[in-house]
């Protein structure tokens, strides 16, 4: 019975080591969760973009969002993006530039663990690492 036992202990262990959530190649280059590293320039934290095929969600520091997203080749349309309505003392401003760079994203560029948003003009809007 012991043994039996730590069989199926082992077998649950083996199991939960394995990864959680394997990329698809199918989802296209951004499927995955990014962390956002600047904004416009400026260093930032706690803004997040998950991207899984047709959809983009993520925080921007308080708030929740959702939104369609579309790929072609290295164009990118993001939006329009509906999000959650909490206030959150000191994190609407960047908020707010945080959806709207989303919203103005035109081109993306994957370099390894790091993907860059670029507006229509090739500007740099937003950074990320995976």
């Amino acid at each position: 019975m012991r043994f039996m036992k730590a069989i199926v202990i082992g077998a649950l262990a083996l199991a939960m080591s394995g990864p959680v959530l394997a990329e698809d190649d199918e989802d296209g280059p951004l499927a995955a969760s990014w962390i956002a590293t600047e904004l416009g320039g400026k260093p930032v934290e706690g803004l997040t973009l998950n991207y899984t095929t047709d959809k983009v969600s993520g925080t921007g520091g308080c708030n929740r969002f959702s939104g369609p997203i579309s790929i072609e080749d290295d164009a990118i349309q993001i939006g329009p993006l509906a999000a959650t309505k909490m206030m959150c003392e000191g994190k609407s401003e960047i908020e707010t530039q945080y959806f709207t760079a989303l919203e103005a994203a035109r081109s993306f560029v994957v370099e390894g663990d790091m993907l860059t948003l670029k507006a229509d003009d090739g500007h740099v809007l937003v950074k990320f690492k995976k």
